[in-house]
């Protein structure tokens, strides 16, 4: 039995939907239009801690720079050396351009290039430092890559990958999020992050103070697999990487340390033939065997990351082979 029936007439139908598709529509048009003609400002997705790294030294390797000792590499890189103090210990500027471990080589090599782009003459030598676990990966992961390329190229990136990743393009959502959101409201993190950094304004904020260092203020155990091993793909990346290096500038390669009782008693010995067999693939001008293979495993935050009190003395051992070897 049908209690009631509802009949719209078209105009009254449109007079319900319009309205609320106004804004929408408008919204449309100014994010397309102003990002189509440039009166937008640059996309500057830093919307989290990822990108907000990319971002972040994407930029400062494009930057005027005096540095004479830059860094390159993964998270180890990014955040178990202290550039500052590097610098200071060597007597001459240093820039860590570290970023995250789901870039590969290559993504480092464009970083360098960059970097010798803006800064014709410079460096002196290239410190490249990778985290065990990272030498395994077969290449970047997709999405950290398509970020890093697009904001270098200029571009909004958009995730077609989804229904909701379409939609954000087409409706602008991705531009506003990258070209003003990003600029007008940081993002707050959580846990550890949230209490050491805040935002993602304080990360960069830490990162320019420390000439593109961060810290891990995280207290987690070493989880993840310890069986260490340079992926087949690493000597194809490794050319690549040789290949942005300029003539003339020093090519310094290392292993960042594991936490010794999750790496086993035999990593040493393995850690120091990885190095060699990498430094081959890279034609590099030492590979610093110097370095620590292992450090406590309380020192570690994690399986990749030095606690911040372990910086200090890593970087002061940095320091201490790369002056051996710039002599």
């Amino acid at each position: 039995m049908k209690s009631h029936a509802v009949e719209f007439t078209p105009r009254e139908l449109l007079r319900l939907v319009v309205p609320p598709l106004v804004p929408v529509v408008l919204f449309t048009l100014v994010m397309q239009t102003g990002a189509r003609f440039g009166l937008l400002p640059a996309p500057r997705p830093a919307l989290d801690a990822d990108r907000a790294i990319i971002v972040h030294q994407a930029e400062s390797s494009r930057a005027r720079s005096d540095a004479e000792v830059v860094l390159l590499g993964d998270s180890s890189c990014l955040m178990d050396v202290n550039a500052r103090q590097l610098g200071e210990a060597l007597g001459q500027r240093a820039l860590n351009l570290g970023t995250i471990s789901y870039l590969d080589l290559g993504a480092h090599a464009r970083l360098l290039r960059e970097f010798t782009q803006a800064n014709p003459g410079h460096p002196r030598v290239v410190v490249l430092l990778m985290n065990p676990a990272a030498l395994r990966h077969p290449g970047s992961e997709p999405y950290p890559l398509a970020v890093l390329t697009h904001f270098l190229a200029g571009n909004d990136h958009h995730r077609l990958d989804t229904f909701a990743g379409r939609f954000n393009a087409f409706s602008g959502v991705d531009a506003f999020q990258s070209r003003l959101q990003s600029r007008a409201l940081p993002t707050p993190f959580t846990d550890s992050f949230g209490r050491f950094y805040g935002f993602t304004t304080g990360l960069e904020r830490f990162m320019s103070e420390h000439n593109g260092s961060a810290v891990d203020p995280g207290t987690n155990a070493a989880k993840g697999n310890a069986e260490y091993r340079l992926s087949p793909t690493l000597e194809t990346l490794s050319r690549e990487f040789r290949a942005a290096v300029p003539a003339g500038t020093k090519l310094l390669i290392g292993i960042t340390p594991v936490p010794a009782k999750f790496s086993g008693p035999n990593y040493p010995a393995l850690r120091n033939q990885m190095l060699r067999d990498w430094s081959v693939w890279l034609q590099a001008d030492a590979a610093l065997l110097e370095l620590p293979a292992t450090l406590l495993d309380e020192q570690m935050a994690g399986a990749t990351h030095l606690k911040p009190a372990a910086i200090p003395a890593y970087t002061e051992s940095l320091a201490a082979a790369v002056r051996t070897h710039m002599k």
